[in-house]
């Protein structure tokens, strides 16, 4: 059946079982999603800004587990979006990127530029539409490479090929199977002995492995090792009476303690960041077997002690096999009274507020009550700002698909792009986004219109202080003035509901009620302003 090439793709993004494209139409791709949406393959969110349409791919791919899929025109779309491949390729995000571009003759298009050396620059793939005849062979190599090399894949549409007439037929290619063996050798016989010979071991979990749950409690049970998990990998080991929570700069003092008091650590699926080992010292003078599935080199990576490449469960149900047969005796590390510790955080009551400047709030109880209101079967997610050392430590999520992180390339107001791609990934549970004032009036709040439109379920806790904060602190600790910190930010109670939202702002512990008041109604966006002392934030 002969057709236009744009109909063709319609039809092949319905073959790869998309059911949810992001995107921002303009003359290069306006055909194809007109033609997907008439249809009714699926559903199209549309966003304000291009970035924000790649964020909500990748932030899409995080929950749903699946490659996020974006659509954005030529030129300046094209540039609008490199802060977003970016983070997608520093993450291991996959997501296909249809990218419209103009006709190779046409020198004097406003919009031309060479789009594979742009894409090429952050880090993110390229494939190109080659012809008609094979457009839907090139959709299919993007959509396979983004699943296999876990990063966003620019597929290239030139603009003077879509109306072009083709008689090829949707393709859609499957995914092959990779499978990492059971680490065998010298290193692993070193890294064996390594843990038997610990009397403190502790089992650090990434979201490398976090399909291996099951596995890893059977080793940490036989090892009587307690449990921790990096940020991304947070929730996997939610309900295990060991869990410390998360390993790094967020840790609380029971977690630090057992981290200083380990002789030997034992990470599956984490890269080991200098953000997850304080700088390596929580490294320092213990030994490190490092598990990891994937021998790809990664810039973060801090060098373990013994490095083992191989299938997590299976590498962790061997160690527990080889522990049997040699009969060592369990650690005793993970005890009752560790457990009781750890359940006696759990409980404790919400800390008293602390004294801070008039019209401010104290944000760790403030959030802490907020945290108790809000459902705990929820999708987290985190944009980048001094506010995430006190508000990661305080929500949580239950398992790891609910946690999106923003905040791969370091770069703040990623967060309310990709909020919008989790809460299409999780209909029927709340999504609560994280977010600085300044991040968000650099990518967010022009794209509350957005949920406000499409009647997300979405809460914003905005942390408010009135200033860049690594900055304020920067500046301050200097002995200079903050004074270019500072943002002087808008109403945004006022903004957010001229857009249609609800809002609130928490000012002062009496402000506490309504807010949780407002949580209980989940018709729609709901922003909650909290106004903070930049003087008294954490770092």
């Amino acid at each position: 059946m002969e057709r236009k090439t744009f109909e063709l793709l319609a039809e092949c993004l319905a073959a790869h079982r998309v059911e949810h494209l992001f995107g921002l139409v303009g003359d290069a791709n306006l055909y194809m999603v007109d033609a997907w949406v008439r249809a009714g393959h699926g559903r199209y969110t549309a966003l304000t800004h291009e970035a924000n349409a790649v964020l909500a791919a990748l932030g899409y791919a995080q929950v749903a587990g699946r490659v996020g899929v974006a659509t954005i025109t030529h030129g300046p779309a094209l540039t609008n979006v490199v802060t977003a491949l970016a983070e997608g390729a520093k993450g291991g995000i996959p997501a296909v990127v249809m990218a419209g571009d103009t006709a190779p003759g046409d020198l004097e298009h406003l919009q031309k530029i060479d789009q594979r050396e742009i894409v090429k620059a952050s880090g993110a793939g390229f494939v190109e539409l080659r012809a008609p005849d094979t457009a839907a062979e090139d959709l299919a190599r993007a959509f396979r490479r983004a699943a296999l090399e876990r990063r966003p894949i620019v597929f290239n549409m030139r603009a003077d090929l879509m109306w072009q007439p083709t008689a090829a037929a949707p393709v859609a290619w499957p995914v092959p199977q990779v499978r990492a063996a059971v680490p065998e050798g010298e290193a692993f016989d070193e890294a064996a002995g390594m843990i038997a010979s610990a009397r403190r071991p502790l089992i650090l979990a990434g979201r490398g492995a976090v399909q291996a749950r099951a596995a890893l409690e059977r080793l940490a049970a036989r090892l009587q090792a307690p449990v921790s998990t990096t940020l991304k990998a947070s929730g996997l080991f939610q309900g295990h009476p060991h869990d410390l929570g998360v390993f790094g700069g967020l840790s609380g003092p029971v977690t630090v303690e057992a981290i200083l008091q380990s002789d030997c650590i034992i990470a599956f699926g984490a890269s080991l960041s200098r953000q997850t080992t304080e700088a390596g010292s929580y490294l320092r003078g213990r030994r490190v077997v490092q598990v990891l599935a994937d021998p790809m080199e990664n810039d973060r990576r801090t060098e373990p002690t013994v490095l083992l490449i191989g299938d997590i469960a299976a590498t962790a149900a061997r160690l527990a096999k080889i522990m049997d047969e040699a009969e060592i005796p369990p650690s005793g590390a993970a005890d009752a009274a560790l457990a009781a510790r750890l359940a006696g955080l759990r409980a404790a009551p919400p800390a008293p507020f602390a004294a801070t400047a008039p019209g401010t709030i104290d944000a760790g109880p403030a959030l802490q009550r907020l945290d108790a209101a809000l459902t705990p079967d929820r999708v987290l997610v985190g944009d980048l700002g001094r506010f995430t050392v006190t508000a990661w430590g305080v929500l949580s999520v239950r398992a790891p698909g609910a946690f999106v992180y923003s905040c791969n390339f370091g770069a703040i107001g990623c967060g309310m792009g990709e909020a919008i791609g989790a809460a299409r990934a999780a209909p029927g549970r709340r999504t609560v986004l994280l977010a600085g004032d300044g991040g968000f009036l650099l990518g967010g709040l022009a794209e509350l219109s957005t949920a406000v439109r499409e009647g997300l379920d979405l809460v914003v806790l905005l942390h408010n202080d009135g200033a860049y904060g690594a900055e304020h602190i920067q500046f301050t600790a200097k002995g200079m003035d903050p004074g270019l910190s500072l943002i002087h930010p808008p109403d945004f109670v006022a903004l957010a509901r001229a857009m249609g939202a609800r809002a609130l702002r928490i000012a002062a512990p009496g402000d506490i009620g309504p807010a949780i008041a407002a949580l209980a109604d989940r018709r729609g966006p709901l922003l909650i302003d909290l106004a903070l002392d930049p003087h008294a934030m954490r770092m």
